[in-house]
């Protein structure tokens, strides 16, 4: 295990040191030493990496109470013996110093796992935020918002999530590809409440990728799958994801188009954008062109105003309801992080309300479950400009979803992974008076 330390510590060190995601540090450094591990010396690297990522505010508070400062090999000593029921011999044992291995263990660093030795990693003295990994730029927020179901909902948001597609119509359809999957080896669960989702239950076999690869399915959370289909697009209407990325929702938007009318996918990343295409020609879809904006009030916007039947806005958000693909992310924002994505999120919907034309609809969503990004948000939008009515989201569901609507659905959309075996997602539709 001593050899495998030393992996672990450079990749949280990477990521730690240059503010980078977790997936991206773990690719770089297996990039790094490609050859000298074996697969199974990766899995291994990755577990035990991500399990310093999702213990990070335990392994965090026994630190603090045992005087030691927050480095990042602190916490992945500490990592060893509350979670791994390693002691301070076998440590000393992993900490051999240089040719590949941990430094030695300083006496401060001794003292401080012996304290921790026997000792679990959930104590019964932890303020409940600690115990639930949940940051402080976000408890006040969530707690808000779920009320008695904080403690449910944020337990759920630790949990890993699971692996959802969506069927391209465009290749194919449900119900014959199920059984191919079966065939190719793959577990495969129909999510009868969606209309082209499936969910592949053994994804760490990845039989599933060559059907990818080909474009028969593109990984698109449930959640996600739901946001698209509330946009309510019809074939031959003029439409636009404002902040496409790399272009899932897109995707999703086009097969509900049929592939006919007008779709442009807009975003001020121009790799993202780069990725939407080869997505979407690989998908099949010959509807869709890419827009590169200088940001969100591009002159192009003044030009276009007016012009689209359909305007999507998911906007960047704190990422709080994909926690669960993302653990990393919640420790690499702060309050004011939140504060400047709300202006922005202010700025772009401000921006985007003026593409739809009378009539037309503004869809407004995120990935995040805080209400001052998403219902204060269409609260502020609703009161600048009185031409926009809230459309309840109920009466979309029934039109668009093969199955009823939660009854706890309120006029918006929210959805989290407790309450809808999602990740978390909140949209609000609003419609712009008719001439």
């Amino acid at each position: 295990m001593g050899r495998l330390l030393f992996h672990v510590l450079a990749v949280l060190e990477e990521a730690t040191n240059s503010d980078s995601p977790i997936d991206r540090a773990l690719a770089s450094h297996f990039s790094n030493i490609k050859g000298r591990l074996t697969p199974r010396d990766h899995d291994r690297i990755r577990d035990m990496v991500w399990g310093v990522v999702r213990r990070y505010r335990r392994l965090l508070w026994w630190l603090e109470i045992n005087g030691q400062t927050p480095q990042v090999r602190k916490l992945l000593l500490a990592d060893l013996v509350l979670t791994h029921g390693k002691n301070v011999q076998d440590i000393t044992h992993f900490c051999k110093g240089g040719g590949g291995y941990l430094k030695r263990l300083t006496d401060s660093e001794a003292r401080a796992l012996s304290a921790m030795d026997g000792k679990r990693l959930a104590d019964e003295t932890m303020p409940e935020a600690v115990t639930l990994e949940c940051p402080a730029w976000a408890e006040k927020g969530l707690r808000e918002v779920f009320g008695d179901r904080f403690t449910v909902e944020i337990e759920a948001l630790r949990q890993p999530a699971p692996l959802d597609i969506r069927v391209n119509p465009f290749k194919g359809n449900r119900d014959e590809l199920i059984p191919r999957l079966e065939k190719a080896g793959c577990k495969v669960e129909k999510l009868d409440w969606l209309p082209y989702g499936l969910r592949i239950t053994d994804a760490g076999r990845k039989a599933h990728l060559p059907f990818y690869e080909r474009g028969e399915f593109e990984i698109q959370d449930a959640g996600s799958q739901v946001l698209a289909a509330m946009v309510a697009v019809e074939p031959g209407q003029r439409v636009i994801d404002f902040c496409a990325g790399a272009g899932g929702k897109t995707l999703a938007l086009a097969a509900e188009m049929n592939n006919r009318g007008q779709l442009i996918a807009a975003d001020v990343h121009n790799k993202r954008l780069a990725r939407a295409a080869l997505r979407l020609k690989r998908a099949g879809v010959f509807n869709a062109e890419r827009k590169v904006l200088g940001s969100e009030r591009d002159p192009w916007v003044k030009k276009n105003k007016g012009k689209f039947d359909r305007v999507l806005v998911d906007a960047p958000c704190s990422g709080i309801g994909s926690w669960r693909r993302a653990p990393d992310s919640k420790w690499r924002r702060d309050e004011k992080d939140l504060e400047e994505l709300v202006a922005l999120q202010e700025s772009i919907l401000t921006s985007a309300a003026r593409l739809v034309k009378p009539g037309g609809r503004l869809v407004y969503a995120t990935c995040s479950l805080l209400p001052v990004e998403n219902e204060d948000q269409v609260a502020k939008l609703l009161r600048s400009r009185p031409d926009f009515k809230l459309v309840p989201v109920k009466g979309i569901w029934a039109e668009k979803m093969p199955t009823s609507m939660p009854e706890a659905m309120g006029d918006m959309l929210r959805l989290s992974p407790a309450t809808n075996d999602t990740d978390g997602f909140f949209a609000a539709v609003l419609e712009r008076e008719a001439e």
